[in-house]
C-alpha cells in the first residue's frame, strides 16, 4: 500500500505500508457513528475515518462541498453524529456564524487534528456546540493513526497510545515507535532510527501521563538566543477581532539571529493595519514576543484546509 504525504517540510514522499499489517487495527470491533467523510483520502485521516466506519458496519456520509454552508447542510440533511476536520476549518465555521446548535443537533463528536489548536478557538467551539464532544486526534503517515483521548471536550492535553505503540519526550520533543508504521519511503532513507523510534518533530510539554503540543521543533526562532514558538505570537494576533487567521517565522537578523515576522490575514469586510497590531501586540505581551515585522496579507491554506 502506497501512501501520500506531504510531510512537514520539502517535498512529499511516497510512504510504503504493509498492507495487511495497515488494516489489522480494524480487526477489533468498536462502536461507530454515523460519520461525514470529510478528510480527503489522501489524507491519513481520511483513509482512517472511511476504514473505521465501513469495518464496524456504520455509515459514510460524503459531504457534496467543501465549504463551511455545504458541510453544515449535509450534517444537517444527513443527520451526521460525527464530523472528523481541522482547526481551520471549525474557524472558519466560527466566523461565519454557522455553527449552529440547533441546526447541528444531530452532531455527538467533533474530532480535529492534522494541525494545532488553539485554545481561544476550542474555548468558542465549546460554547458554541454545548451539546458535541470535542476530542483532539493525532497520527501521520509514518505511524498511523494513535489512540488519543482528551483530557476533557476543552483541554488541548491528550493521552497518545494504544496498543503497540510507545512514547517518549527528549528535549521536550515527542518520540513514537508503534507496530503499525510505515515500511520506509519509496527511494529515500529511512525516517526510523535503529531502534525504530520516529521523531515526529512535535514540541510538547508534559503533565503527568498528558501531553499537549505547543509547536514544532524545526520552526523555532531564536531571538538572541531565547527560543520563541510561533505558536506563542499566533496566538496573540488571533485575539484581535479582525485577524482571521496569522503566520509566524523567524527571519535572519545580522545583530540577533533572528527577529519575529508575522503575517496577518483579516477578516472579510474588516481592514488591519501596522500600528493597530504593534498597539495590540504591546497590551498583551513582553517586548520579546512581538513581532518587528508585520505583513498585512493572506495565510495560504491548502486544500486539506490546514494552514501552511
Amino acid at each position: 500500500m502506497v501512501l501520500f504525504s506531504s510531510g512537514t517540510t520539502g517535498r512529499p514522499k511516497a510512504i510504503l505500508h504493509d498492507f495487511t499489517n495497515f488494516i489489522a487495527r480494524y480487526r477489533t470491533p468498536r462502536p461507530t457513528l454515523r460519520t461525514l467523510n470529510f478528510l480527503l483520502f489522501d489524507h491519513i485521516g481520511g483513509v482512517n475515518t472511511f476504514f473505521h466506519t465501513i469495518f464496524n458496519g456504520g455509515q459514510v456520509v460524503a459531504p457534496s462541498g467543501r465549504t463551511p454552508e455545504s458541510v453544515v447542510a449535509t450534517i444537517s440533511s444527513y443527520q451526521v453524529e460525527l464530523f472528523p476536520t481541522t482547526p481551520t476549518f471549525l474557524r472558519l465555521m466560527l466566523l461565519e456564524g454557522l455553527l449552529d446548535a440547533r441546526r447541528l443537533e444531530s452532531l455527538k463528536v467533533i474530532t480535529y487534528g492534522t494541525e494545532r489548536m488553539d485554545q481561544p478557538t476550542l474555548d468558542r467551539l465549546c460554547d458554541a456546540l454545548p451539546h458535541v464532544d470535542f476530542r483532539q486526534t493525532y497520527g501521520m503517515s509514518e505511524l498511523g493513526i494513535l489512540r488519543v483521548k482528551s483530557q476533557a471536550r476543552n483541554s488541548l492535553w491528550m493521552t497518545v497510545g494504544g496498543e503497540g505503540v510507545e512514547t517518549k519526550v527528549v528535549d521536550e520533543v515527542l518520540f513514537i515507535r508503534s507496530v503499525h508504521q510505515t515500511l520506509g519511503y519509496l527511494n529515500a532513507p529511512s525516517p526510523f532510527d535503529i531502534d525504530g523510534w520516529y521523531d515526529t518533530g512535535d514540541l510538547v510539554r508534559q503533565d503527568g501521563r498528558f501531553l499537549k503540543i505547543v509547536g514544532r521543533s524545526k520552526q523555532v526562532i531564536n531571538v538572541g538566543g531565547v527560543k520563541i514558538l510561533p505558536s506563542e505570537v499566533e496566538r496573540v494576533a488571533l485575539l484581535h477581532p479582525d485577524v482571521l487567521r496569522a503566520k509566524a517565522r523567524g527571519v535572519p537578523n545580522p545583530l540577533i539571529g533572528q527577529h519575529i515576522e508575522i503575517t496577518c490575514q483579516p477578516r472579510a469586510g474588516r481592514k488591519l493595519d501596522r500600528n493597530m497590531l504593534r498597539a495590540h501586540f504591546r497590551q498583551h505581551v513582553s517586548e520579546l514576543l512581538r513581532p518587528q515585522s508585520i505583513r498585512i496579507g493572506e495565510v495560504a491554506v491548502s486544500h486539506r484546509h490546514k494552514q501552511e
